[in-house]
């Protein structure tokens, strides 16, 4: 477990209600018994900068990135250490300026790299940094490239050249464009790294770009994918997008094929949330979407993926941290699926069985587990961990219905400035058995140890 996550779990013990070593919280007479079984295999390996975030370039401009925003900071914090990417449609209309003033969400100038630089240092998060490729020259992207390395130095995972060029360019077009891009940039930064090619109308290019890129400075094999237009929104759709077969699941097979066919060190979804132009309340800002990107990220890692970036900002439904122009103003949704996932730390994945109930699925990270609880009906699981434990603490992630944006985990909210402050329950542990109870449209982390 992360050092981070085990002092969270420390910190609230004291304030926990505990009846005999067993949860406060009475089972329902009435709650489905289900029994959860955790595979001792161990699967790809669960790291830092699993879930994290995914923005648009003019962003960086317009000083969303500010290290003295303290709010922003914590919020970051709260899921770090993580990885942002810096990208979307704007990264291909926001052209590097050397010479610019900076604070201008119509260009990138030196002192808008140095802010970011700053804001990283601070929330202690990483970068894949986008370069624009429409408008721009391989000479223009090695001038921003190199100081963008020297300005974000060990925060800087890999350069992203373009967004989704498959709306605007053939695979052959693109890989011409990648590859002077790549020449110049390395000509100005030899070490740097590359992603791509973060197609967003499938993963067609995938196999073959691996193929012909993977010594070319390759480090990230990367797709964009969405469950639907936000035109199509609606939670039934959204949930079933994670099911064997669905489109995500789908997705996520491709890319690991993709990786392992070239023997690339690992795949991304580097940009991703619920439904394209945005999404739409009440589907992408609630408690639906809590369960849904739990989901959505057992599945990556189910498929050997280093971890994906929720796409937010200020025009979104969908996004996890919610602005109001630069501000952050609260949290929704995504977020506190992604704070569960964070708050089980680091680990091997491992596969779950699960009998009784339906619409549940269940994993494990190290000796973590989650149970999540999709369907209308209470639980009472009985879980078999993948080795022995001595105590176990149950973070519950709830709310009052799957359409209400009043989304806990442990009791505790996550307020603006970041406070949080939960408070998870002790349960019974024998050897590896341990029973929790599950709410009806809520999820569950078990810290076992």
């Amino acid at each position: 477990m992360r050092k981070t996550a085990f002092g969270a779990v420390l910190a609230v013990l004291t304030s926990v209600t505990v009846f005999g070593g067993v949860s406060a919280f009475a089972a329902s007479p009435h709650a489905t018994a289900v029994t959860v079984s955790v595979s001792a295999t161990n699967g790809s390996q669960v790291g830092t900068g699993f879930a994290g975030f995914s923005y648009e370039k003019d962003q960086i401009g317009a000083g969303v990135f500010n290290s003295s925003d303290t709010n922003l900071v914590n919020l970051f914090r709260l899921l770090g250490p993580n990885i942002i990417r810096i990208g979307g449609n704007q990264v291909d209309r926001v052209n590097w300026n050397p010479n610019g003033a900076g604070g201008s969400a119509t260009q990138i100038a030196p002192s808008d790299v140095t802010k970011l630089a700053g804001f990283l240092q601070a929330t202690g998060w990483k970068v894949i940094y986008g370069i624009d490729l429409k408008i721009n020259t391989a000479a223009n992207a090695a001038s921003e490239a190199q100081f963008a390395a020297q300005a974000l130095g060990s925060s800087l995972v890999a350069f992203e050249i373009g967004n989704e060029p498959d709306f605007y360019d053939t695979q052959a077009q693109y890989e011409t464009s990648f590859n002077s891009y790549v020449s110049a940039i390395k000509a100005k930064v030899p070490g740097a790294t590359f992603d791509g090619p973060g197609q967003g109308k499938g993963q067609s290019w995938v196999n073959t770009f691996g193929a012909h890129e993977k010594n070319n400075s390759l480090s990230i094999l990367t797709s964009h994918i969405y469950v639907d237009s936000a035109a199509n929104a609606t939670i039934s759709a959204m949930l079933a997008s994670n099911n064997p077969g669905g489109k995500l699941q789908t997705a996520e097979a491709t890319m690991n094929t993709g990786r392992a066919n070239n023997g690339l060190p690992q795949w991304r979804m580097s940009e991703t949330n619920s439904f394209f132009n945005g999404g739409t309340t009440g589907v992408s800002d609630v408690e639906a979407a809590s369960l849904w990107s739990l989901d959505y990220l057992s599945g990556v890692a189910a498929h050997n993926g280093a971890g994906l970036n929720f796409h937010g900002g200020s025009t979104s439904k969908y996004t996890p941290i919610v602005f109001n122009g630069t501000q952050p103003t609260s949290v929704q949704g995504v977020y506190y699926g992604q704070l569960l996932w964070v708050l089980a730390g680091t680990g091997a994945y491992h596969s779950a069985s699960v009998s009784g109930g339906s619409s549940i699925t269940a994993w494990g990270i190290g000796k973590n587990v989650f149970v999540n609880n999709k369907s209308t009906a209470a639980l009472t699981v009985t879980i078999t961990l993948n080795a022995s434990a001595t105590t176990a603490h149950e973070y519950v992630l709830t709310a009052p219905a799957l359409t209400s944006k009043s989304v806990t985990v442990a009791g505790s909210s996550v307020s603006v400035s970041g406070a949080f402050t939960p408070a998870p329950q002790s349960v019974s542990v024998s050897g590896t058995r341990v029973v929790i109870n599950v709410p009806a449209d809520s999820a569950a982390m078990v810290v076992a140890q």
